[in-house]
């Protein structure tokens, strides 16, 4: 069985993590935090990630039970520094959230084009454009050296690469600082030959529309901070 998934705008998605990040410059109750979970769970499910939003919840749910149970049955300076790390990391959630579904099934190459129809200058468009594109480029080389590590007898396990700092160092930081400086070089060529910074109107693949899902998002969006703002 198929079901059909809303596939929101870039920009929209944007709204969303301002959204969220501006949250969290205002006090939260629990029942706010709880209405912020359920938007940003929302989002995920009407976009495809249900496991994702339902991970997210899973895990808001036990950063509160820890909360509760820190509190009241660990009165120690360990259980008030694992308290507070419980609470920050709850109220962080619902930004993580808002990110998740910003990039979750969207290219990157569509951000590009949604960012260049906001009309952004070439001094923001080209680092934003070479920053996403090193992150995935460095993951997967950490990948590579990883399995090459594990091919030759080194660091076979996790924990091997915390008893063993120096040989870390050694074998995977230094081989990836060496990979991302030549990857940022490469990079910005790409970007520079693809004329990101050419001032004139760019063409794009993707042919990009805010549907009436999208304007009904970034309206609600907007409403509750309105209200967030106004009631105290």
């Amino acid at each position: 069985m198929t079901y059909n998934y809303l596939k929101f705008d870039p920009r929209s998605k944007l709204c969303v993590v301002f959204f969220a990040s501006i949250s969290l410059m205002f006090p939260l109750s629990f029942t706010l935090e709880c209405v912020m979970i359920g938007i940003m769970f929302s989002c995920l499910v009407a976009s495809g990630s249900f496991k994702k939003g339902l991970l997210f919840v899973g895990v808001f749910v036990g950063l509160w039970v820890a909360d509760q149970f820190l509190f009241y049955y660990v009165p120690s300076f360990i259980g008030a520094l694992l308290d507070f790390l419980a609470v920050g990391n709850r109220r962080l959630l619902p930004t993580v959230m808002a990110v998740t579904f910003a990039l979750d099934k969207t290219k990157i190459s569509e951000w590009l084009a949604a960012l260049q129809r906001l009309h952004l200058p070439a001094k923001v468009l080209v680092p934003l454009a070479i920053l996403f594109r090193f992150f995935p480029m460095a993951i997967k080389e950490m990948l590579y050296v990883r399995r090459a590590m594990k091919f030759r007898g080194i660091a076979v396990s996790f924990f091997s690469l915390f008893r063993h700092p120096l040989q870390t160092m050694e074998y995977l930081f230094v081989p990836l600082l060496l990979s991302a400086e030549e990857t940022s070089l490469n990079l910005s060529a790409t970007a520079l030959v693809r004329g990101l910074g050419n001032p004139l109107q760019h063409t794009s693949y993707y042919t990009l529309r805010l549907k009436w899902y999208d304007y009904t998002l970034m309206v609600f969006v907007v409403l509750c901070l309105v209200i967030r703002m106004w009631v105290k």
